[in-house]
């Protein structure tokens, strides 16, 4: 078994003191195991004693941890979860790298874990080898660029500024058919194009795939800096650099040629297109676009079946990862406005056709798709605008600029797999982007790119490292006391009427619960199962450039070829060494993964308390999501259809409202010293299932309390408190954390789940078991008389 933590000195921490918190009574039993000396050390060193828990209980949980973890250079903010996501890290870090003495340790004779490790250890090599990958140099990538201008070559005047004046209004078919083919090879390498295609759940027929289209191939990944002038500049500039370097044999530092940086020019001029940032567009391209479109969404809707849209389709849930992608953008597409919103139209390849002229998008799927894989029928063209776009920047920027910003994106995208000198200007631009971490060590880099491309490889080691069969059955027997504790509670909401409380328990009897690992396509807990399914992915020793290829193409045919089948129930959505957990709506599953089953959330050796505290609250978090204010919508099957009576719906709205106001009352202070305050609605799915999971995991855990077969002996330093309030304190633990005022309104706007604070002290202001537990007195902050109650 990995050993999580080391034993040390803690006389000293086991002698503190607390206050604030009532005498609990004598015990029976101490835990003096290793790993409950070294809790005890942790929480003791976490919380802030003298603080009153009734006043701040998150300052009194969290104010040793608050102080004492400052935040490093480069950071924007700490917490459990980067921690362990640290860890994770390093343990990962132990199976790739060949003789690590903390590595795998396989038995003679067992070939196909040999084989397994091998191949992780080929990749990782390859990728840390610095010496062949400055013996390759630019060739690997230069060879691709090559690739692209065979398939789409130009055989106009060198770009100049003139040349992107707008007078060339649409492709000859010889240029359409190219281009197309282009895309199409990009598309069958996993190479990105300004157009990126995923399998989405559909959201009306469970168990099935759509393909859906989205916006990608822009350098700067939020659109909005394409208008800052400052880092538009930059753009241009390592964009000139980076041509300099790969196709003019330039050197990192020398001074780059006036022809590079006008193509730098040229090329971020068409992302600014892409973008929205329409200076060298033309409007009346835009214009007819959308006529068109128009007019064609008029004869869908005609001929065509209405169905509910669903903005969130596909949309996985978390409960605690440091930020989540919301996926909501700003599109200002008055022809999306104009579609009603009770109705998707599914879109076919004619209509992409319409969309972008200048493609050919029967050519680009036969060029990507397999040979036996059919062309698709149905597809989703989520942001239409996006596609306006694209055709107004291929329509308005010269072949040449076309081709170039091809190129750019190779370079961008595979020039990473070089050596250092000739990838530097990709680093440095990243490094002054906002928002984006400081350049980490080469090994960080490696270690992330073979859990991109062999992840669930990765993950049988690391399932095997640290999440043993032990802990897997106590984390089984949890979910089912959980699962337990939500239908009881469900005979209690006086608020339900009947028949949608039976279509409730049908839907919670329903979940299918993933734990620690995927058990189909792969079984990652067995060797067998992941040498099959990584087999046909080649990698080499000495061609790291080659095996991000490989494996690029290797992941993009899968993905394909999953386009024609039913969706997998049993598979998690994330490898097993990811740190999160997630509600899947459409596959009525939730999925606890490997990841995070590390202290404090979860640790097979200490108390139970602490345990159903920690990873129990997650567990039933994400039960929580199936009934909260988007959850509920979907059916037991994972279909959208509303399955509520008004009388409920009515009676959810309304407790759902005092949560909104109870959260929009509270702020955090930002970089401009004034007060935010926290966006209600925006998070109100996220506090449905903060509350509810802390309340369902705290019954769960209390209906086992008394049976002396469990483990939930106090622990050393701690024998003041009870396990009713250690209950809340290790709660609140996983919670702890700083973050820099920029970051915490940057969450504040991008995150739907509320600030850390609030995460704990807005919980437990609704909860009448930590009222009771500490004892705090009604009209106290942490427990006010009015309290929101749903779950």
């Amino acid at each position: 078994m990995q050993k999580f933590y080391m034993m040390m000195a803690i006389g000293a921490a086991l002698q503190l003191t607390t206050q604030g918190a009532p005498i609990a009574a004598p015990v029976s039993g101490i835990c003096k195991t290793p790993h409950c000396l070294q809790t005890a050390s942790n929480i003791l060193k976490d919380m802030q004693a003298s603080a009153d828990p009734c006043v701040d209980f998150s300052q009194f949980a969290c104010g040793g941890f608050n102080k004492r973890e400052k935040l490093r250079p480069g950071e924007n903010k700490n917490g459990y979860l980067v921690s362990i996501d640290r860890q994770n890290i390093d343990v990962i870090r132990s199976i790739v790298t060949p003789n690590d003495p903390k590595g795998p340790v396989i038995a003679k004779g067992d070939k196909i874990s040999q084989r397994n490790l091998k191949k992780l250890h080929s990749y990782y090599g390859a990728c840390m080898d610095n010496k062949q990958l400055a013996k390759v140099g630019r060739k690997p990538l230069l060879d691709e660029i090559r690739k692209l201008k065979q398939l789409f070559p130009v055989t106009n005047t060198p770009t100049t500024p003139n040349n992107n004046n707008g007078t060339r209004t649409v492709l000859s078919p010889a240029n359409r058919q190219a281009l197309s083919t282009l895309w199409g090879y990009n598309m069958k390498h996993g190479f990105e194009n300004p157009i990126a295609w995923d399998l989405w759940d559909d959201v009306y027929n469970p168990g099935h795939k759509m393909l859906t289209a989205q916006h990608s191939g822009l350098g700067l990944k939020d659109e909005a800096l394409y208008k800052d002038e400052k880092i538009v500049k930059l753009y241009e500039k390592v964009v000139g650099q980076m041509f300099y370097i790969i196709l003019g044999n330039g050197k990192p530092q020398s001074a780059v040629p006036k022809k590079w940086k006008q193509v730098g020019k040229d090329v971020v001029a068409f992302e600014m297109i892409l973008a929205g940032v329409e200076t060298k567009s033309k409007a009346a391209v835009a214009a007819t676009l959308k006529e068109k479109r128009a007019d064609s969404l008029k004869k869908k809707r005609a001929d065509s079946p209405k169905k509910k849209r669903a903005d969130d389709t596909g949309a996985e849930t978390g409960t605690g990862a440091e930020e989540e992608e919301t996926g909501d953008g700003e599109d200002g597409d008055e022809d999306d406005e104009d579609e009603d919103d009770d109705t998707i139209v599914w879109d076919k390849i004619s209509d992409l056709d319409e969309a972008t002229p200048s493609l050919d998008w029967t050519v680009i799927f036969k060029n990507a798709l397999p040979a036996d894989v059919p062309l698709p029928e149905d597809i989703n063209m989520l942001w239409s605008f996006y596609f306006r776009q694209l055709e107004n920047a291929l329509e308005t920027m010269s072949l040449q600029t076309v081709q170039n910003y091809f190129a750019w994106t190779l370079m961008r995208t595979l020039g990473r797999n070089l050596a250092e000198p000739l990838q530097r200007p990709l680093a440095e631009l990243k490094s002054a982007l906002p928002g984006e971490a400081a350049t980490s060590d080469h090994w960080r880099s490696c270690v992330q790119l073979v859990n991109e491309n062999l992840g669930d490889l990765v993950g049988h080691f690391f399932v095997k490292a640290t999440f043993p069969e032990e802990s897997q059955a106590i984390m089984n027997e949890m979910i089912g006391s959980l699962r337990w504790s939500f239908e009881k509670s469900f005979w209690n909401y006086d608020w339900l009427d009947p028949r949608t409380r039976q279509a409730a328990l049908q839907k919670l009897k329903a979940i299918v619960p993933k734990v620690g690992f995927s058990t189909s396509s792969p079984n990652v807990g067995q060797s067998a199962s992941v040498d099959k399914y990584y087999r046909p992915l080649v990698i080499k020793d000495k061609d790291h450039f080659g095996n991000q290829v490989r494996a690029s193409t290797w992941k993009q045919e899968a993905m394909f070829r999953d386009m024609t089948k039913p969706a997998n129930r049993v598979k998690l959505a994330s490898i097993p060494q990811t740190v999160n957990a997630f509600y899947n709506p459409n596959m009525n599953s939730i999925e606890i993964l490997a990841g995070i089953l590390r202290a404090p959330f979860f640790d097979a050796a200490v108390p139970e308390y602490l345990n159903y505290a920690g990873i129990g609250v997650v567990a039933a978090h994400e039960l929580g999501h199936a009934f909260d204010n988007n959850g509920r919508r979907y059916d037991e099957t994972g279909a959208i259809h509303e399955w509520w009576e008004e009388s409920s719906i009515q009676e959810f709205d309304t407790r759902s409202q005092c949560f909104i106001e109870q959260y929009s009352d509270y702020t955090i202070d930002g970089p401009d010293g004034k007060k935010h305050n926290v966006n209600g609605w925006g998070t109100l799915g996220e506090n449905i299932a903060d509350n509810g999971g802390l309340k369902i995991a705290y019954d769960a855990w209390a209906q086992r309390k008394g049976n002396k077969k469990h483990n939930n002996k106090k622990l050393p330093g701690l024998e003041r408190y009870t396990s009713e309030q250690l209950f809340f304190i290790q709660y609140a633990r996983a919670h702890c954390g700083n973050m820099t005022p920029e970051e915490s309104v940057k969450m504040l706007n991008e995150d739907n789940h509320s600030p850390k604070k609030w995460r704990i002290n807005g919980v437990v202001q609704n909860s009448d078991y930590f009222a009771k537990a500490f004892q705090c007195k009604a009209g106290a902050p942490m427990n006010p008389t009015k309290k929101c109650v749903l779950l």
